[in-house]
């Protein structure tokens, strides 16, 4: 039995339309705001959405974690953890920046306006 070459222009067309799809029905919808106020998390697609805030004076804790390769790529995972809450509100796996996404949080809380920088 024959099968198509993988190095077919067809192969790499439907590879690059269902990649395309996925960043535009998954991975674009996706995201954290940070306004001065509230960290809020957008998680869904084209069709469905769950929206998480917390208020900035209401954040305990942010958590990172930097694997080597994310420190390549910088990349890397973030946790936010609000007062009463026993986990985390609002948490995302390969986030790029989340040092300066952590710090930005932190210097609001603290009331650093003018020191934040994105």
């Amino acid at each position: 039995k024959w099968h198509e070459s993988k190095a077919s222009p067809r192969f790499w067309l439907l590879a690059i339309i269902t990649l395309s799809l996925y960043y535009w029905l998954d991975y674009r919808h996706n995201m954290i705001r940070l306004t001065t106020r509230r960290v809020t998390q957008r998680r869904g697609n084209i069709l469905t959405h769950n929206e998480t805030s917390a208020s900035i004076e209401n954040i305990t804790n942010v958590d990172v974690n930097v694997s080597l390769l994310g420190r390549v790529f910088n990349y890397g995972d973030i946790s936010i953890q609000t007062a009463g809450s026993s986990g985390a509100e609002i948490a995302a796996k390969r986030l790029s920046n989340p040092d300066k996404l952590r710090d930005a949080i932190f210097d609001l809380r603290d009331g650093k306006l003018d020191e934040v920088a994105f």
